[in-house]
């Protein structure tokens, strides 16, 4: 019973298929599921092995931690545990230079909705200019504050099931101390130099350090370095 766990749970923490071994993946690592501090790594493939590219990037989550991809409700404040393909890029200014990713400038009109009953859900529309969005609830994607400077949309929820999690980014934190509703977070400068690496087919693994050493041969992950 324990092994059909684990294959059960390996499955939910699996939500895309990736049809090719990726060539390029970011690492993002928690000391525990109710934890909100971690560290990204970005990856390069060189031969059967990973290259570490840059420096360790300091990181929060969300404020109830991670959360496995079946357990994330809408609203529940985790950020989603697992392997994830990465989506569009968005900005308060063009695309940066060596962006590869499909990349939009946040209008005042851009919204990702969260509206679990929304045609929309989970996906970047843009409000009409007048009168009400045929939705209930979404956020703004140019906020007057430089947290969604830069976003990469991280797809969680791919099938866009109702109420099982939305608008998940990567974006720039308030500061190290701080959480966040569900996304993962960063300093503005390492958010900037990650979007211009990451490439579509790159992948995000975002696991606690436990599990991220259960999955490590499964999922061909690099080793995690010891921490003193």
């Amino acid at each position: 019973m324990r092994a059909v766990a684990q294959a059960l749970l390996l499955v939910a923490l699996t939500p895309n298929a990736f049809a090719e071994a990726p060539g390029t993946l970011i690492t993002v690592v928690t000391p525990a599921w109710s934890a909100t501090t971690g560290e990204l790594r970005r990856w390069e493939r060189d031969g059967k092995a990973w290259r570490a590219v840059g420096v360790p990037v300091p990181v929060v989550v969300g404020k109830s931690g991670l959360r496995p991809t079946q357990d994330k409700r809408e609203g529940d404040g985790a950020s989603p545990a697992g392997r994830f393909a990465l989506g569009d890029a968005t900005g308060y200014e063009p695309a940066p230079a060596g962006t590869q990713l499909p990349y939009r400038v946040a209008t005042a009109a851009l919204r990702c909705v969260d509206d679990p009953a929304a045609r929309d859900y989970n996906r970047l529309a843009e409000a009409p200019a007048s009168g009400a969005p045929p939705w209930h609830s979404d956020e703004k994607m140019r906020r007057d504050d430089d947290l969604y400077r830069y976003t990469i949309f991280v797809r969680h929820n791919d099938a866009r099931r109702p109420g099982l999690g939305s608008c998940i980014f990567l974006h720039a934190w308030r500061g190290p101390g701080s959480t966040t509703v569900g996304c993962t977070a960063m300093a503005l400068e390492a958010l900037r130099a990650l979007l211009a690496w990451v490439e579509p087919s790159t992948v995000l693994v975002q696991l606690p350090r436990a599990e991220y050493r259960r999955r490590q041969r499964a999922w061909d992950l690099p080793p995690l370095v010891q921490r003193k």
